[in-house]
């Protein structure tokens, strides 16, 4: 049995995502040896960032613009895409003699020039945004892909995954990745699509696999399909291109499916699993919940990670499945984990220890939704007796008890940097939220926060329902202040409020003032509504003041390295504090 595990564009490219290494190390752990993950994302930008394919792409770019010089026709969009194109050529020539070295900056000691690091991720991203102009008007960046296509249709989707004009990863594929698949010959393969900027990119290397494999079978796992279950059974055109989606936790449910799929083909025992089976959609219930103290220690061999855009490693860990508080109004992670879960505190030690040693490294970061305050206590502990020297963030709630005394004890054991859903800074906003903090206790805990050494990141909404302008320039004042704006590490990002689908707040609409909730009609695949409301601002004035908060905090905030990534903020804050370099704000 040969298994093969693909994680697709777009994502971070400064450290690995954590759903390949932990399904890796399951089925390692229960006797499928030949497993092999990859991070397409990240060996796609290695290519791509070379002079030698710039160059390939320049010529073709420069092909086309002859081309369409000699056409007849120039209507308002050819003249954008010639335009594009031309504006590419220009630019091309001013980066492709830099890009090596922009790429292998962030890979080295650059990586804490601040004026570096901006310069490579500028580079970078012209670079990325000129050689995707062949495939005008879809882009990309390091980050992110963006396509005309929406990939909450599915028949956009369908349209996109054979469009070899626009959908720039079709013809990498075939140039860059096809053959070296085809040449392991899985006979099950799995892509993790995570975020909706994978969607095309991981369906559209599902059915070029197919077209010349069939027999090998395709799942697709990830949350965005979790998300989707209900739509997969009514799109069954999906199942021309996967043979199988696993939603919810995959590891019993992709071992299992190895042994079906090397076995008798009886996918009803995969738990977790959605196939068809004599044109009908089947969805295996009740689904499947991991134990986490039987999971193994995350995998990560077979992974290039000197391939990524850092000079050291940060490695992701969970201490947690789920969220312990699950009461916001405006998420639906719940979907994603359908219990809340812990990790034996000696379990996540050893973890951490065989990680760090195995792939030379001190920095971690803690994925778990809200890593809890007894949890965050326990850690404190045994990093300080063990003395392990490591260097390690997470996303927090602000709690009471997460008071000055556990933050020093979480500053002595390595903690650098916390990350919280701030959201907003009105009591009645966040009430309404029902985020179950006060902005005493958020105040408190920053400041104290600050006096333990430990840097953090805010997470911000503008635009939830009811909400005045008045108050969202309250929570834009609150971050702006000046002793964050002068510490270490601080950093902020605001997001536009968006109606998610399954969220508690679409169960209770006339509590939040909601005059309507709509379905897109053109999107089948829809993981949002439109509304109105009653009071505070539509969301078109909602759109205004979230640009304006973000010109605002532009212009106070500077977002490099701390907002491009997390884990680029957790080694610049170790790197300044271990060298002692004087911090300064520009």
């Amino acid at each position: 049995m040969k298994v093969l595990l693909l994680f697709p564009p777009s994502w971070h490219p400064s450290q690995p995502y954590l759903s390949l290494p932990s399904l890796t190390a399951f089925l390692r752990q229960n006797g499928i040896s030949d497993v092999r993950q990859r991070d397409l994302n990240i060996e796609l930008l290695d290519i791509l960032l070379t002079k030698k394919t710039c160059s390939e792409f320049y010529k073709k770019i420069t092909d086309k613009l002859k081309s369409m010089e000699s056409a007849s026709t120039y209507s308002h969009g050819y003249q954008e895409k010639y335009k594009t194109l031309a504006n590419a050529a220009g630019t091309i020539p001013t980066v492709i003699d830099k890009i090596e070295s922009a790429k292998n900056t962030l890979r080295s000691e650059g990586f804490y020039e601040l004026e570096q690091y901006i310069e490579s991720v500028h580079i970078i991203n012209e670079s990325l945004r000129s050689i995707s102009a062949l495939h005008y008007p879809s882009s990309m960046t390091a980050v992110s892909n963006d396509m005309r296509y929406s990939v909450y249709s599915s028949q956009d989707i369908f349209a996109a995954l054979d469009d070899e004009e626009e959908n720039i990863f079709l013809n990498l594929y075939k140039e860059y990745i096809l053959s070296s698949i085809l040449e392991f010959s899985p006979n099950l393969l799995g892509i993790s699509i995570t975020n909706t900027s994978q969607v095309i990119p991981g369906l559209t290397l599902a059915k070029l696999i197919k077209k010349q494999k069939k027999e090998v079978h395709i799942t697709v796992g990830g949350s965005v399909f979790t998300k989707l279950i209900g739509n997969l059974r009514k799109t069954e055109g999906f199942f021309s291109i996967a043979d199988s989606f696993i939603v919810f936790e995959g590891e019993h449910a992709l071992l299992r499916l190895a042994e079906q799929v090397d076995g008798e083909k009886d996918f009803k025992k995969v738990p977790n699993l959605i196939y068809r089976e004599n044109g009908t959609v089947k969805i295996n219930e009740p689904f499947y919940t991991e134990d986490m103290n039987k999971l193994p220690t995350p995998d990560f061999d077979g992974l290039p990670l000197r391939l990524y855009h850092s000079p050291t490693s940060v490695l992701p860990v969970q201490t947690s499945r789920g969220c312990y508080y699950k009461k916001c109004t405006f998420c639906n992670l719940h979907l994603d984990h359908r219990n809340f879960r812990l990790r034996q505190t000696d379990l996540l030690m050893e973890d951490i220890q065989t990680l760090s040693k195995k792939y030379n490294t001190k920095n971690f970061f803690f994925t778990d939704e809200s890593v809890p305050i007894n949890k965050l206590r326990d850690i404190s502990l045994n990093l300080t007796e063990s003395q392990l020297d490591i260097k390690w963030m997470g996303g927090v709630r602000f709690e009471n008890a997460l008071d000055g005394d556990l933050l020093g004890k979480m500053s002595k054991a390595g903690c650098q940097k916390l990350v919280f859903g701030l959201e907003s800074y009105n009591q009645r906003v966040l009430d309404l939220m029902k985020k179950g903090i006060k902005t005493d206790i958020i105040k408190k805990t920053l400041d104290n926060s600050l006096k333990a050494g430990i840097s953090f990141h805010l997470y911000t909404i503008v635009g939830f329902p009811t909400e005045t302008e008045k108050e969202a320039l309250e929570t834009l004042h609150f971050v702006l202040q000046k002793e964050y704006l002068n510490s270490l590490g601080f950093s902020c990002l605001p997001s536009l409020f968006g109606m998610e689908k399954d969220s508690p707040i679409t169960h209770n609409p006339e509590e939040y003032r909601l005059k309507s909730l709509m379905a897109p009609k053109s999107e089948d695949l829809g993981l949002g509504y439109l509304y109105e409301v009653e009071v505070g601002m539509s969301p078109e004035e909602a759109e205004s003041m979230y640009n304006y908060v973000i010109s605002r905090l532009s212009e106070e905030l500077c977002p490099f390295p701390y907002n491009y990534s997390l884990s680029d903020g957790l080694l610049y804050i170790t790197n300044i504090k271990q060298k002692n370099v004087p911090f300064q704000i520009n």
